[in-house]
């Protein structure tokens, strides 16, 4: 009920707004962005499907020719290189140790 209301509410004033303004080139203007947003959406679905159907038979040519097993073995190993590239970050407090000696030593060149 509450949509109704408001949506009543919206047309009476897309109403009001034709009667002051006319249905010049604004509304030509409006129909057009409404047209090309559209437009825009549909060309975006039709890509997302697009997509989805390339990867469904790339996935399937990769099973008929059995390299579900290296496909598996070569996101291993990238999951791997990422959890070794975090273990070996560098922990705040060394860093902030580092830039005092570096503050440290500029100082004392002065």
């Amino acid at each position: 009920m509450a949509n109704l209301k408001r949506l009543t509410e919206r047309v009476k004033n897309l109403e009001k707004w034709t009667k002051d303004n006319g249905s010049g080139d604004n509304a030509m203007n409006m129909h057009y962005l409404i047209k090309s947003v559209r437009q825009a959406g549909d060309m975006l679905q039709n890509e997302q499907q697009n997509f989805a159907n390339f990867k469904n038979l790339v996935f399937e040519w990769m099973q008929d020719r059995e390299h579900g097993e290296d496909w598996n073995a070569y996101i291993k190993e990238k999951e791997d290189a990422v959890q070794k590239q975090q273990t070996e970050e560098v922990p705040l407090q060394e860093e902030a140790d580092s830039s005092e000696e570096v503050v440290e030593t500029s100082e004392e060149e002065e």
